[in-house]
């Protein structure tokens, strides 16, 4: 059965070699992107995994992405959340929101509206919430025609959002309120044939607009390899930056993650 609008959701089974946490930059673009039907549509991800005897441990991931869209206009949604639990000691609890709303002016340029929060207080982060907008524009296309050709297509984009942060540092809780600019660059390619494989590049840049020296960045990579029509492969690479991170963590942060996906 090939999915349709009737069919809404994709089911996303996970097997990460690193956890992926909660970062201070999200990457949404692979979803974006991808080609989806007009209407409603969207998938849900569980995961669940534990063990007993010397060690006592479970894990546990409920994640959803629901997304509107038409010609003119897009309505996406992200949620995630991740619980880890060792010994009776509760060693992860991290949640992630984004809603976002993309209004396509012309067939190059979209204007975006989206609110985000989150939460990872093992982290040190125990809120932040995110509201901002901007302007994308869709900078290089190569179609593919018949399945015959290689396509292409790359994406950058800039705006401002209020980001409102309160955090544990040295032990003491702080809160922050400032801007920050919102730059970004997106490059997707994709094999020609009944089985394409697609990559894709993201850089996120996100400077304090009142201090330039607070900088959070992010860099992924991603492949995607699809073993039949309903079940892909996919492995993601990805470097995080942070300026000014809380006291007792690492300015740069890298992981791994491989996925396989099934479609119904």
């Amino acid at each position: 059965m090939r999915p349709t609008a009737a069919t809404p959701f994709l089911l996303v089974l996970c097997l990460g070699i690193f956890s992926q946490p909660s970062q201070a930059i999200s990457n949404i673009e692979k979803e974006r992107t991808s080609k989806k039907d007009e209407g409603w549509n969207g998938n849900l991800r569980f995961k669940f995994s534990g063990k007993d005897g010397n060690n006592e441990e479970t894990e546990l991931g409920l994640g959803a992405h629901l997304r509107w869209s038409n010609d003119t206009i897009s309505w996406l949604n992200w949620a995630n959340h991740e619980y880890d639990r060792n010994d009776g000691n509760t060693t992860d609890d991290e949640t992630f929101i984004h809603s976002r709303l993309i209004h396509n002016h012309r067939k190059v340029i979209a204007s975006e509206y989206f609110l985000q929060y989150e939460q990872d207080p093992f982290s040190g982060l125990k809120r932040r919430f995110l509201q901002g907008a901007g302007l994308r524009w869709h900078s290089w296309h190569k179609p593919n025609i018949d399945n015959k050709q290689s396509s292409g297509d790359s994406f950058q984009g800039f705006g401002v959002f209020n980001e409102h942060v309160r955090e544990v540092d040295f032990g003491r809780t702080e809160t922050d309120q400032l801007y920050r600019a919102n730059i970004y660059s997106h490059w997707l390619y994709q094999n020609s044939g009944e089985r394409p494989l697609s990559t894709s590049i993201t850089l996120y840049v996100q400077p304090n607009l009142a201090d330039t020296d607070d900088i959070k960045a992010l860099l992924q990579g991603q492949v995607s390899l699809p073993i039949n029509k309903k079940l892909h492969f996919q492995w993601k690479w990805q470097s995080n930056w942070d300026s000014r991170p809380p006291s007792d963590k690492a300015k740069r942060v890298h992981e791994t993650v491989m996925e396989l996906k099934y479609i119904f």
